[in-house]
């Protein structure tokens, strides 16, 4: 009997020893990660561009953003769908998806505008109708913005990325003496483009590859 007890114990410590194992989880996407596809498409973070929608992200980032139309009136007005804090491979960035929608939707939704506020950027922002904001959900993604809450400095961006395939500088000395040169390194065959500057944080932006990016 004495055997049995023991050997019954030392089945539960078995077991409880087993529970306190974490399971093994597929390794979280990572910004360097980019992969392409035969129909031109491109993905990353799980989110392939103009296949994905906004219903997918909000299952892959945990997270439902914040939904908005912006207009600065220098471009088309975006309906853009704001992300302040994911967390993916153990890092943390805010994400800013551009959502696929014609010109006629965007100027409906527009009109159905429940309220507008002026944001420090000068831009418009304009809160949807809560029916716009349903049918949104179907709407897929054509870019994607990652700001991480580390900033990147170009060694790090060349080890992860290579070398550009062209530099964009951007000089606001006339316009904003205070403002530093601006770089943007762009690697247009995976649709990416890393703006750089001293004071800012990193921004990349992705999309489908320039090749085949019809937007």
């Amino acid at each position: 009997m004495r055997n049995f007890f023991i050997g019954l114990l030392l089945t539960i410590i078995g077991i409880a020893a087993l529970m306190l194992i974490p399971s093994k989880q597929a390794p979280a996407p990572m910004p360097w990660e980019v992969k392409l596809f035969q129909d031109g498409s491109s993905e990353v973070f799980n989110i392939r561009f103009n296949h994905s929608t906004l219903a997918d992200a909000q299952q892959i980032f945990h997270e439902a953003g914040e939904l908005a139309i912006f207009n600065d009136n220098k471009s088309r007005p975006a309906l853009e769908v704001f992300f302040n804090s994911v967390h993916l491979g153990g890092l943390t960035a805010k994400i800013v998806l551009t959502l696929a929608t014609s010109e006629n939707n965007l100027s409906a939704m527009l009109t159905r505008a429940t309220s507008s506020e002026l944001r420090p950027s000068r831009a418009r922002q304009y809160q949807l109708h809560i029916d716009d904001q349903k049918k949104a959900q179907g709407e897929v993604i054509d870019t994607l913005t990652y700001i991480p809450s580390i900033r990147l400095d170009e060694e790090a961006i060349r080890h992860r990325f290579g070398n550009p395939e062209t530099i964009e500088h951007i000089d606001f000395s006339e316009d904003e003496p205070s403002q530093p040169e601006t770089n943007i390194w762009h690697y247009p065959s995976i649709g990416l483009s890393i703006r750089l500057s001293p004071k800012e944080k990193t921004v990349l932006q992705y999309q489908a590859p320039a090749t085949n990016n019809q937007h």
